[in-house]
């Protein structure tokens, strides 16, 4: 143990001296943090003792000493006291804009229980004249104490005279009202790619699969937004997630306005975040028409794709499409029937859930991207879902190669052997969500059993055949742990590492994570799926000075701790965007 101590002190000893070559920023350095366990994240996940940054980018690694002597008049000294210093933090799916808008005008109540739920529709009913919607938004039937979605009786009883919405991504309940104020009836047909459902007297139940188009009158989100108020909404949000150590993010599924906000905060100077932008892409109608949708998505100014163009504060990703429904809301597409029962109100035999995109069709978005020199990426929850995008991957690969371009697969709930064959086949990557086993495990385990869920989010059997990284799929509301999802990216890396619900139980301990793949999952393995490693992730001489310093060893605190990390310094480009306490 001595003697390998040794060697790998020498080795950062001449890491750090030979860092100041000349394709490399010079000394003094502008920044230096030591006296530190450095958790370098690269290919050998080196630990060295200290880091020197100068003009946004790191100029060493290695130890105190020869480090320290990068140190010029101006040079910022942190002595990090022994703290452990990673890359800064990344999450791979989040959807940023809409989370910092959802609470402009109030706070969102915190509901654990149908209790709150019905408790939270009466206050609103009190104050909001008879005959406006009441409506919730993205409360999921998976996290409530009771595991299930209110009826339409209890959404009666709690507002009688006013339309309701229960809204859980795409499946929600309307009461009555809602029905009635839509003029939705036993003889209303269901949508495409929609279900309203019906009673076995054909009177419809209300509940909306996918089919909140039927409904008149519901308000849309913060439609009255000014610019000033956005931006001032995403660098506050920005800032929280700075706190908790995050450097970078992927914005999973963003339009043109999107994107012309982080443009400019880019061009103002005020991102403390670095945005990867995946373009939210229709994928329906005819070749020419998706043909053409790939010709203008990048805009008339170029900036808008395809995927890599950009710089190291605002980049295209990937496009981003929707094959399937939701777990959290019983309407993935699956491979085999989802049981029937009163969480997800399912009383069909045979139902599977929502596929939105035929197999034809996704052929011809697949192939027309890779022509048009597009990554993508597509939310695929369900199984049967991922079968299908697989498929469509593997077909166009025959034609057209996408190894080289790392398509992926978001959320990717329940592969199965042979899922996990084509992606390290295809080169596929996927993104996915550590809190849904944290938070939805209790309720899927009971409904799906524990023969189903054994395949659920398996991350070591993932690594061993591609990379995957970690993210929350952050939607709704600001606060780290309240929020839909928790974006809390130590909650995310503790239940990689532990496999235990919000309730208690085990998801399966062989899938566990060790602690250099938990780091590796929100760090280099996200700049991996952006194709962003040569830049970020790790602390390497030349990569960008994103890292943060932190108040534990994650690498030796017990797993459960992780969650509990505090981030002492936030550093973006070489710059303390965040200053914490202990």
């Amino acid at each position: 143990m001595m003697i390998r101590t040794i060697l790998t002190s020498l080795t950062f000893v001449a890491f750090a001296v030979t860092a100041d070559v000349a394709d490399e920023p010079q000394g003094p350095a502008d920044l230096i943090v030591h006296h530190a366990k450095v958790v370098t994240v690269d290919a050998k996940f080196h630990i060295a003792q200290a880091v020197a940054v100068k003009d946004g980018r790191i100029l060493a690694v290695g130890d105190n000493d020869p480090v320290l002597k990068l140190k010029g008049m101006t040079t910022r000294l942190i002595d990090a006291n022994g703290k452990t210093v990673l890359p800064g933090l990344y999450d791979s799916h989040a959807h940023p804009v809409g989370a910092a808008l959802s609470e402009l005008r109030e706070p969102l109540p915190v509901l654990k229980s149908l209790k709150d739920v019905f408790a939270h529709i009466r206050k609103q009913a009190a104050k909001t004249p008879e005959g406006d919607w009441i409506v919730i938004r993205f409360v999921f039937p998976t996290r409530l104490d009771e595991g299930r979605f209110p009826t339409k009786a209890e959404l009666d009883e709690a507002a009688p005279k006013h339309p309701v919405l229960y809204h859980a991504g795409p499946a929600g309940i309307v009461n009555s009202m809602g029905l009635k104020v839509s003029g939705v009836t036993k003889d209303t047909p269901n949508p495409t790619g929609g279900v309203v459902v019906k009673d076995e007297k054909g009177e419809p139940t209300g509940m909306l699969r996918s089919a909140y188009g039927v409904l008149k009158g519901v308000p849309q989100e913060n439609e009255k937004a000014t610019d000033a108020e956005k931006r001032a909404a995403v660098k506050k949000l920005f800032a929280l997630y700075n706190a908790r150590g995050l450097t970078s993010i992927a914005d999973r599924n963003a339009g043109r306005g999107d994107l012309d906000l982080y443009l400019s905060l880019r061009d103002k100077g005020e991102l403390t975040v670095r945005v990867n932008v995946a373009r939210s892409f229709n994928p329906h109608g005819s070749q020419e028409e998706v043909v053409r949708r790939f010709e203008e998505l990048p805009g008339k100014d170029g900036k808008g794709g395809p995927t890599g163009v950009g710089d190291d504060w605002v980049r295209i990703g990937p496009i981003k499409i929707f094959m399937d429904g939701g777990m959290l809301n019983g309407t993935a597409y699956m491979r085999q029937p989802w049981p029937k029962g009163d969480t997800y109100q399912i009383t069909e035999e045979k139902y599977r859930g929502l596929l939105f995109i035929p197999q034809d069709q996704l052929r011809t978005v697949v192939e027309e991207a890779a022509k048009h020199k597009w990554q993508v990426t597509a939310h695929t929850a369900g199984e049967g879902a991922m079968d299908e995008l697989l498929d469509a991957y593997e077909f166009v690969n025959r034609t057209t190669p996408i190894k080289d371009r790392r398509f992926c697969i978001t959320h990717a709930n329940f592969p199965s052997q042979r899922n996990l064959e084509l992606c390290k086949q295809l080169g596929v990557c996927a993104d996915v969500q550590p809190v849904w086993l944290y938070k939805d495990g209790t309720t899927l385990l009971k409904v799906l059993g524990k023969e189903r869920m054994r395949w659920f989010h398996p991350y070591k059997t993932w690594l061993e055949y591609t990379t995957i990284g970690g993210g929350s799929d952050h939607m709704i509301k600001v606060d780290a742990l309240e929020a839909t999802n928790p974006w809390d990216p130590w909650l995310g890396m503790a239940t990689a590492l532990t496999r235990t619900t919000e309730r208690g139980d085990d998801l399966g301990q062989d899938e566990c994570l060790t602690r250099e793949q938990a780091v590796r999952l929100y760090t280099i393995n996200n700049a991996y799926l952006n194709r962003e490693e040569k830049t970020k992730g790790s602390l390497e001489p030349g990569k960008l000075a994103d890292l943060i310093v932190i108040d534990r060893d994650v690498l030796t605190c017990a797993a459960k701790d992780v969650a509990r990390t505090k981030v002492l310094y936030t550093i973006v480009g070489g710059k303390v965007v965040y200053e914490g306490k202990e």
